[in-house]
């Protein structure tokens, strides 16, 4: 079986079909998804559907860099608490993006040491959000009050380098259809250059559908095409990559059940 553990189904690309999203997933050894929020709404939505969908969907909560202008105390309160519910196996997405500055960065910066902290209290990963901002985030996650937090880069796109630098500070790498794209050689030699136990498959559906359906809407299903792929690059069967990324799944996210 295999685990998307990065997903939109709570964006309205994915909003009109959502059980035949699912079933297409099942169909194609995805037998569990984590919905992840970008913004309080979001969040809301992704536990909801956790809730309609128990055993094979499960939340993320959190503030995107994009939204993290809209950060308080009240957001921080908010996620601590729903943070309790039993659907709930992760904070995030967070981090920085400074490819478009939706948000300004002083802001960006404030958000996301806000919920690395939450993610220490409450004792929950952290799916993180980088473009454009490795050093940075890099940085951050080495500072010496987040020893104690893990958690996955979603959509790796670093350097080999950066790929060996957020292993070693005990984060997983979160692999998806960019992995297949014809220019993404650096993403494939950074799969190559850490141990296997550190990577996880996703999606990020609706964007970033693999290869033949690049450009297409992407959904949970795609998970398959990306672990294929990750297989042969690896020269494993699926099912052996299959095998190894559901555990680094359990491993990364401790409430999958």
């Amino acid at each position: 079986m295999l685990i998307d553990t990065h997903c939109h189904l709570n964006h309205e690309r994915l909003a009109g079909d959502i059980e035949d999203c699912l079933q297409r997933a099942f169909e194609a050894d995805v037998q569990k998804v984590i919905v992840v929020g970008c913004d309080r709404v979001g969040s809301e939505t992704a536990v909801k559907l956790a809730e309609r969908y128990p055993a094979q969907v499960f939340a993320a909560v959190g503030v995107h860099p994009h939204d993290s202008k809209h950060w308080d105390n009240s957001m921080g309160d908010w996620i601590r608490d729903i943070a309790q519910n039993p659907a709930v196996v992760a904070i995030g997405e967070t981090g920085l993006d400074f490819h478009y500055d939706f948000s300004p960065r002083i802001d960006q910066y404030a958000a996301f040491r806000a919920q690395m902290r939450l993610a220490k209290e409450v004792s929950l990963p952290i799916i993180l959000h980088c473009r454009e901002a490795y050093p940075e985030t890099l940085e951050i996650l080495a500072e010496p009050e987040f020893a104690d937090v893990r958690g996955v880069m979603h959509c790796w796109a670093g350097s080999v380098a950066q790929a060996k630098q957020t292993v070693a500070l005990g984060y997983w790498l979160g692999i998806g259809g960019t992995l297949t794209f014809k220019n993404a050689e650096e993403i494939r030699a950074g799969t190559l250059a850490v141990p296997l136990t550190s990577l996880l498959v996703e999606t990020d559906a609706p964007f970033l559908a693999p290869m033949p359906y690049r450009g297409k809407r992407n959904e949970p299903a795609y998970t398959r095409l990306v672990a294929e792929h990750l297989a042969e690059l690896h020269s494993l069967s699926y099912p052996e990559l299959a095998e190894i990324t559901t555990q680094n799944a359990r491993d990364c996210f401790p409430k999958l059940v």
